[in-house]
């Protein structure tokens, strides 16, 4: 029976679990364990010691489980009888596809379709003890490539299921899936995480990418046309609402502008809101001889005392404001109108501006003045 005295992974490939195709070996046999890499020795149907990264001499201290099992005695050189498997730790990607049909009812139009999904996914071992546990006695290799073949049923099962499941669960209409492929994936995910860690494995991402739609399916096609029919029309509706929405908008920011630009212009006419609808009131009367009525009715004075008040007060602001608004002008005591200083006659009316002078103190004198305002002297004196 040869010894071998070198163990160790021989070719650098994908495989996730690789078994050395020799199992005799002796207590001075060197183990060689890569990095990203365990080693556990096999038997009888028994995962027993585990080596991480590293260079070892097989010894009955390392190997205490193995020793036990089978009674190998300490000192020199004892051969032994074991399997070595060695699990590859590192990231691995992989492909993955249901190899037949999901069927399911579609949640929105309630009507039976078949669909077909794929992706990828990344994974890595975690627990080497686990995954050997699970997969020897299946296959002593596998691989980028024959993983897929290994969990292919695996996830046929599984994934048909969650699929199914999670469409119906968040009734996402097969039309608009596309749209909601992260988190499908996202969700997808989760519940196959704890079915890879059952394997010892962690399931890093998983991928929905594409989903296969029955665009041969008459029944399909028809509830396609519906619903994009159904899409347009919703579109529309939605457009409109905001159209009047805008305008409407639009409507009220005017009639904010509008009043206050009216409350400005009382303010600076000196009204308020309540005396603009007591003119209102008046020009109203005014216009429709309601004025008797009104004042029969015992309303009509009230009204009109309260406007005239008002009026008189915003014509006298208007009429002093007038008179005080140039010191250099003359106003004409005819026809009031605002003439500029030293003029003799009056541009509107043609009234002499000069008139007589006070005797006494030379001051200009009204037309019609009996004594001057100024001196008090007796016009013509």
């Amino acid at each position: 029976m040869a010894l071998f005295e070198i163990i160790k992974k021989e070719k650098d490939d994908e495989n996730i679990v690789w078994k050395y195709p020799k199992t005799d070996f002796n207590t001075s046999s060197q183990l060689i364990v890569h990095e990203s890499q365990e080693a556990i020795l096999y038997k009888d149907g028994k995962a027993l010691d585990l080596f991480g990264s590293g260079r070892y001499t097989l010894e009955t201290n390392n190997i205490p489980l193995l020793r036990n099992l089978i009674n190998l005695p300490t000192g020199g050189k004892s051969p032994f009888h074991c399997e070595v498997y060695f699990i590859d730790k590192s990231i691995k990607s992989s492909r993955w596809g249901t190899s037949s049909k999901i069927e399911f009812l579609e949640p929105t139009y309630k009507f039976p379709i078949q669909i077909g999904a794929c992706g990828e996914m990344r994974f890595k071992v975690v627990d080497s003890r686990k995954l050997l546990l699970k997969l020897v006695g299946i296959k002593d290799n596998f691989d980028g490539e024959n993983i897929d073949e290994f969990f292919s049923s695996f996830i046929l099962v599984k994934v048909k299921s969650y699929i199914a499941k999670i469409i119906n669960k968040n009734e996402i209409s097969i039309f608009e899936i596309d749209s909601h492929l992260n988190e499908f994936s996202e969700e997808l995910k989760n519940l196959l995480a704890s079915d890879f860690e059952e394997f010892g494995i962690e399931l890093e991402k998983f991928f929905v990418t594409t989903v296969m739609k029955p665009e041969d399916d008459k029944q399909y096609l028809e509830f396609k046309e519906l619903y994009f029919k159904q899409s347009v029309a919703v579109a529309e509706a939605q457009l409109r609402q905001k159209v009047t929405l805008i305008d409407e908008e639009t409507k009220a920011k005017s009639t904010i502008i509008d009043s206050e630009a009216k409350a400005h212009k009382r303010e600076i006419e000196g009204y308020s809101y309540q005396d603009e609808r007591q003119y209102n009131v008046l020009d109203k009367m005014a216009s429709n001889n309601a004025v008797g009525q009104f004042t029969n009715m015992g309303v009509g004075l009230g009204v009109m005392s309260s406007v005239s008040s008002k009026v008189s007060d915003t014509v006298n602001k208007n009429v002093v404001g007038a008179f005080t608004k140039n010191d250099n002008s003359t106003i004409c005591s005819n026809c009031g109108y605002e003439n500029a200083s030293g003029i003799k006659f009056c541009i509107k009316c043609g009234n002499n501006m000069t008139g007589s002078v006070c005797s006494s103190c030379g001051k200009k004198l009204p037309n019609d003045a009996v004594f001057c305002p100024y001196c008090g002297k007796k016009v013509g004196e």
